[in-house]
């Protein structure tokens, strides 16, 4: 099974390991390892829904981007 870390503060996925529930429950920060063959690295978790969602991907026309965190976008550098 493959489980993946959230980041108690940001809600992002920080981490993934591969291992059975024992491996997990034993941890002292068990409670923010969810099992998840989806999640990628960097997803956003929704605590009410459990579900995840990706960050749009970074645009391949050439140009220059920054990630704007409040409008959640990529924005072209000028």
């Amino acid at each position: 099974m493959r489980f993946v870390r959230i980041n108690s503060l940001t809600l992002k996925v920080d981490n993934a390991l591969i291992g059975d529930d024992v491996d997990f429950i034993n941890r002292p920060d068990y409670d923010m390892w969810i099992q998840s063959d989806a999640a990628k690295l960097k997803d956003t978790y929704t605590v009410a829904t459990g579900t995840f969602t990706s960050l749009p991907q970074y645009p391949e026309d050439g140009k220059l981007y920054d990630w704007n965190e409040d409008t959640t976008n990529w924005v072209e550098v000028t």
